[in-house]
């Protein structure tokens, strides 16, 4: 489920979108954190391959998932024009190093997968790696955060020129605008 119509990003990078915007399940009737316990993050790791079905994964495990998730969420929010800090790099670089991947090439090009090692490490490296691929191939760039208040989903700027600012036009784009134009006749 997408705000504003928009469809997911395509591909490998349509999981990595995913993973980031498990800040919020849109199911749930509060709409808060997907991965409430350890189960709920393995299941979703589950259900997407990065982990066997019944791994074993820890709060530890979860704690450095949220860690890698607002750090690249932070990164989807500098392609929206927001300034990253530095400590968001070493974040990355310290779960990159515990991070395991295998690289698979065939006929339709090099993939990465989960590598040895525990689930939940694997998983991350196999995250990771599809945002560097996308970071390499560069259509991470379109990987963006929405600005808007109280807001944040991560959507695929699918736009011809790349320049989308929200996750939806209609909810966030026309709050703002309204909130300007209120700012603007203010005395």
């Amino acid at each position: 489920m997408q705000p504003g119509g928009r469809n997911p990003a395509p591909g490998e990078l349509g999981t990595l979108q995913a993973f980031l915007n498990t800040r919020w399940s849109l199911g749930s009737a509060n709409h808060g954190e997907t991965f409430t316990d350890p189960g709920t993050f393995r299941d979703w790791l589950a259900d997407r391959a990065l982990v066997p079905a019944g791994a074993k994964l820890t709060n530890a495990d979860r704690e450095r998932a949220f860690d890698v998730r607002e750090s690249l969420r932070t990164l989807a929010f500098a392609n929206n024009g927001r300034h990253a800090d530095q400590a968001v790099f070493k974040t990355l670089e310290r779960a990159s190093r515990r991070a395991t991947t295998r690289v698979r090439i065939d006929a339709d090009g090099p993939r990465f997968l989960p590598g040895g090692g525990p689930a939940g490490d694997a998983a991350l490296g196999a995250l990771l790696a599809i945002a560097a691929q996308a970071m390499t191939e560069g259509s991470w760039a379109r990987l963006k955060a929405c600005p808007g208040r109280n807001c944040g989903w991560v959507f695929y700027d699918a736009s011809r020129n790349g320049s989308a600012r929200w996750c939806s036009m209609k909810v966030c784009g026309d709050r703002e605008k309204a909130r300007a134009y209120y700012r603007r006749r203010r005395p």
